[in-house]
């Protein structure tokens, strides 16, 4: 088993929060869950720990997934505005 460098895991999370704030996708707004991927160094986009602090920010309820036209949208959920920013000024 990989071994998941926590640091590493927030920053990347930090960045896809950013990203998707940046973007104002909040509530019924969405945006395609592998575009998270993107706003991650390229030497790191099929890492296990980018994968691992994407599965993490839906295990916590910060991003929620919204089924459409076949593929899997995600947006942040408003409901979760403290620990979003608890992730980003981590």
């Amino acid at each position: 088993m990989v071994k998941i460098d926590i640091i590493e895991m927030r920053n990347i999370q930090k960045k896809m929060i950013r990203m998707l704030k940046n973007k104002k996708k909040y509530g019924g707004a969405h945006t395609e869950t592998i575009h998270l991927k993107n706003c991650v160094p390229k030497h790191l986009r099929g890492e296990k720990v980018v994968d691992e602090a994407i599965r993490d920010l839906f295990r916590r309820g910060i991003l929620f997934n919204k089924k459409s036209t076949g593929e899997i949208h995600c947006s942040l959920d408003t409901r979760k505005l403290d620990e979003i920013n608890e992730i980003e000024n981590f």
